[in-house]
């Protein structure tokens, strides 16, 4: 939310300078030099449309297009250049638990990153002795981790279903999806909580 903000607030600069510079040119437009006035007009447009273009190629429109791409495809990177998905894929095909340290590591470095998140507590699922406690502790702290509301309810609903069907702990799941709920009530995965917690 933070970032947003600041965001919004940079983007803004460059209309506020914009509106500065107005007052130069209505002295022009009005105090008898009009063609002065109309060039001096022309060249604020043209440094303003050049200031804001390039503060939302480089900056805003970037940070957006990895949102969506996460939203859709879990994830804005290609798979060759990606040192998150290169990791998985290496301890998907040599089934190496001890490699699971290594990725934790990777994630944190991430800490917002919901594919990662996603992709650890999968391979802990698959590759660990331990009836998923540690793909549920991961779930659980990626659930703090997240600032999206809708990637955290998400996260809490995936640790309320891995209790309540892999560990058969209605209790724990049922706070889960609670927390789910109470947190997140507007969300997606907020309202299928709110539908799930009848079943207890």
């Amino acid at each position: 939310m933070l970032r947003r903000f600041f965001q919004l607030l940079v983007a803004l600069v460059p209309l506020a300078l914009f509106a500065i510079a107005l007052q130069p040119v209505q002295q022009r437009l009005y105090g008898g030099h009009a063609a002065q006035g109309i060039l001096l007009l022309l060249v604020a447009l043209a440094v303003l449309a050049l200031v804001e273009g390039l503060i939302f190629r480089y900056w805003i429109l970037p940070g957006w297009g990895e949102k969506v791409a996460e939203r859709l495809y879990a994830g804005s990177y290609l798979p060759e250049n990606d040192a998150l998905a290169q990791l998985v894929e290496r301890i998907e095909h040599s089934k190496d638990a001890a490699a699971l340290e290594q990725l934790q590591q990777l994630v944190l470095q991430q800490p917002r990153r919901l594919r990662g998140w996603l992709e650890l507590a999968r391979l802990q699922q698959d590759l660990l002795q331990d009836d998923g406690a540690a793909a549920l502790a991961t779930l659980e702290q990626a659930a703090s981790a997240m600032r999206d509301p809708e990637d955290a309810a998400l996260l809490l609903y995936r640790a309320a279903r891995l209790c309540d069907k892999k560990l058969h702990d209605s209790a724990a799941a049922a706070r889960l999806f609670q927390r789910a709920v109470t947190q997140f009530p507007g969300t997606v995965y907020g309202r299928k909580a709110a539908e799930s917690l009848k079943e207890f």
